[in-house]
């Protein structure tokens, strides 16, 4: 009780000292390099037991998932619209994966068949040469899985430290009284269900940031493919997307403004139906919903969402006190 009448006070004196911080942590930076080094070593036992012949094979059912995903995804959707209710550029994910994952079953089921195991061999030499070239190949296979779980751990990341860092800008100009205050601290302290969704924004930053720190994190950096501005522009779009005055302000944009104003996007805000979906986060429902799948499938739309300058417009919503956005020039 005593210390919850101090986090109580220190709340109400510094309200700051009550926002989580989302500075990275050497420690979670060996946890997360253990489990990375784990993977290799199971990919590389993996790969001994499966012999070099397998993990051939393993490698062209993985090249000939990746290309099943990027030609096939958007060929399979008009057959796919009967039987999933979803946006077409969703949908094309969707069979993208599909795809990929009955390919590399399939070409790794056959490899399975045709080729023995390192133990099926029986000649010494064959045996350790099988089973070594097939560690070398899972070796591949453990880098490749941690690059992808790296990537995904740095933009989820990215775009949760632009949520956790818009929280102490904030609260420092909200008007809530130190008894509103003092209540937020109790949330976060017994972990009622409104602070989750903020205390998980803030983990998943600081595990992105735990990564990059110190030498291991700048080989992280260097090796990972996806450019630093993408991130930048996810985390940017996460400061935006937790602030409803930024929200206001991104919308005012030149093409935002448009884009808001186009009569299907009207429609979409005028639906009390959708509205509701919104606010009970029934997500799979919303994409489902007719109007949703109209106002996604439209080409006319489509093309100005691609033609959007997404990054003036962040930095502008960002913008303290900026003056109104000049319509750009055609």
């Amino acid at each position: 009780m005593r210390s919850f009448v101090g986090i109580h006070l220190s709340a109400i004196q510094n309200p700051q000292s009550a926002i989580p911080s989302v500075a990275g942590s050497p420690l979670w930076q060996v946890v997360f390099i253990s489990f990375g080094v784990i993977l290799i070593l199971f990919e590389v036992v993996r790969g001994w037991r499966l012999g070099l012949m397998r993990q051939v094979m393993r490698l062209i059912a993985l090249a000939a998932a990746y290309g099943a995903a990027f030609l096939g995804g958007g060929l399979c959707v008009p057959a796919a619209r009967s039987f999933f209710k979803i946006p077409d550029p969703l949908l094309s994910i969707l069979c993208g994966a599909i795809l990929a994952l009955a390919v590399y079953a399939l070409i790794s089921g056959i490899g399975a068949i045709l080729f023995k195991r390192t133990s099926q061999q029986e000649s010494g030499l064959v045996y350790f040469l099988y089973g070594f070239s097939g560690a070398i190949i899972g070796l591949f296979f453990g880098v490749f899985l941690l690059w992808l779980t790296v990537a995904s751990v740095r933009a989820i990341g990215a775009l949760a430290e632009g949520q956790a860092r818009s929280r102490p800008r904030a609260s420092a100009h909200d008007a809530q009284d130190a008894t509103s205050r003092a209540l937020d601290v109790r949330r976060h302290f017994l972990s009622e269900s409104d602070d989750r969704a903020p205390a998980l924004a803030t983990s998943l930053a600081r595990l992105k940031n735990s990564l990059e720190l110190g030498l291991l994190g700048s080989v992280f950096k260097g090796a990972d493919p996806i450019s630093q501005r993408t991130y930048e522009t996810l985390e940017k779009a996460g400061n935006v997307l937790s602030s409803p005055e930024r929200a206001e302000k991104f919308l005012t944009f030149p093409g935002a403004r448009e884009l808001s104003e186009h009569p299907k996007i009207v429609a979409l805000r005028s639906d009390p139906e959708i509205a509701d979906l919104i606010a009970q986060r029934r997500f799979v429902d919303l994409l489902q919903n007719p109007r949703v799948i109209d106002a996604a499938n439209d080409p006319v739309l489509a093309e100005r969402v691609r033609k959007f300058d997404i990054q003036r417009a962040l930095d502008y919503a960002l913008e303290q006190n900026s003056p109104p956005a000049k319509p750009l020039k055609r």
